[in-house]
């Protein structure tokens, strides 16, 4: 009788080792290749985290829109992750944009100042597409390259002028000063920044070089306003001062100079004019209102004109004799002088001048957070 015997060939052991080791290189490929499952898990789990945190943002930012009716400071946070303390009664413009490109708020709740705009400048480290800049707050100069040099509180000496420039907390010139220098800096550092007029101030009625002190009125900066120029360095102050009375929660004030040279230096760090210190007036007539191609033509960080159109007050004070007012950037009325003011008149310009009210004279009022 003969037993048979169950087996199998060589054959057929080397066909099911091939088999077995093509499942092996396909379940390893949908675990760990590019649309493998682990690689899809961690991809889920990173969209997910990324939703959280946008779900956090919208949330918070749409809180911060419903408290700017309720009284209260709020706080707007970027998709980089940057803070922005938004004053009560105001709301953010432009939220789908980041620190870098020019945070705007605008007024919604105060009636005569209701429509008016300005601009987060960011005070320390802060997050951008390009990876992390450092802003201080400091009164600066800038060499013909646009690199910055801090003074700090000491007086700013122009060589060729032959004068010095500095920031007091009281004038014996008759200059309007900052309404608290120390105030200002100290609430910056509290809240990593402050506000800039987006615009040049405004107002409803169009000046005119007859205009008179009575005859002030309230200020904005809102973009479909007449621009508010033949105006001194004290009516300037006055109306910048005057623009939120005595808001608990928040300050206006006109410019000073740590604000100026602070916004130069934000703003060539976070655009692509790294020169914007150097830059001369781009107008040639006055941008007298609304942001039609004329006034959009010196626009960066969502800031316009500092460079250009009008020249603008600030609470410094120069030491030179009979010229102690100070103003700032270039103007477009550059009749003869050509040459002259495209030489000297440029953003960082610190021009000395006695107080007068002309068609280039305009200003810009600044907020800051109690």
């Amino acid at each position: 009788m003969f037993r048979k015997e169950n087996g199998i060939t060589l054959i057929a052991l080397a066909i099911t080792v091939i088999v077995l080791l093509i499942l092996a290189s396909v379940s390893i490929a949908m675990l760990t290749g590019e649309n493998g499952i682990l690689n899809q898990a961690k991809k889920a789990k990173e969209e997910t985290e990324e939703a959280r945190k946008n779900e956090e943002n919208i949330i918070t930012n749409y809180e911060g829109y419903l408290n700017s009716y309720s009284g209260e400071n709020t706080e707007f946070i970027d998709s980089l992750g940057n803070k922005v303390k938004v004053p009560e009664g105001f709301r953010v413009v432009n939220p789908e944009d980041n620190v870098e490109d020019g945070i705007v708020i605008e007024d919604v709740v105060h009636e005569e100042t209701k429509g008016s705009q300005f601009v987060w400048i960011p005070v320390g480290s802060i997050k951008t597409e390009k990876g992390e800049v450092n802003i201080e707050l400091n009164r600066y100069t800038f060499d013909e390259d646009g690199k910055e040099v801090k003074h700090d509180n000491n007086k700013i000496k122009d060589t060729i002028m032959g004068v010095g420039f500095e920031e007091l907390q009281n004038s014996n010139f008759g200059n309007i000063v900052a309404k608290n220098i120390e105030e200002f800096k100290m609430s910056v550092s509290k809240n990593k920044g402050y506000y800039i007029g987006r615009y040049e101030a405004r107002t409803s009625e169009e000046r005119t070089e007859k205009t008179e002190d009575e005859l002030l009125t309230k200020i904005s900066t809102k973009s479909d306003e007449y621009i508010y120029n033949f105006v001194s360095q004290r009516q300037a102050a006055n109306l910048s001062r005057n623009m939120y009375g005595n808001d608990e929660s928040f300050v206006s004030d006109l410019i000073n100079s740590y604000a100026w040279d602070t916004a130069i230096v934000f703003i060539q760090k976070c655009s692509e004019n790294v020169k914007y210190s150097k830059q001369t007036t781009i107008n040639t007539v006055l941008a007298n209102k609304g942001t039609n191609s004329l006034q959009i033509q010196d626009k960066v960080c969502n800031i316009f004109d500092m460079a250009s159109n009008c020249m603008e007050w600030t609470t410094e004070i120069c030491d030179c004799s009979g010229s102690n007012y100070v103003n700032r950037g270039n103007f477009f009325d550059r009749g003869n002088r050509e040459d002259l003011i495209q030489e000297l008149f440029k953003t960082d310009f610190r021009n000395s001048s006695s107080d007068k009210a002309t068609v280039n004279s305009s200003f810009r009022p600044i907020l800051y957070l109690r």
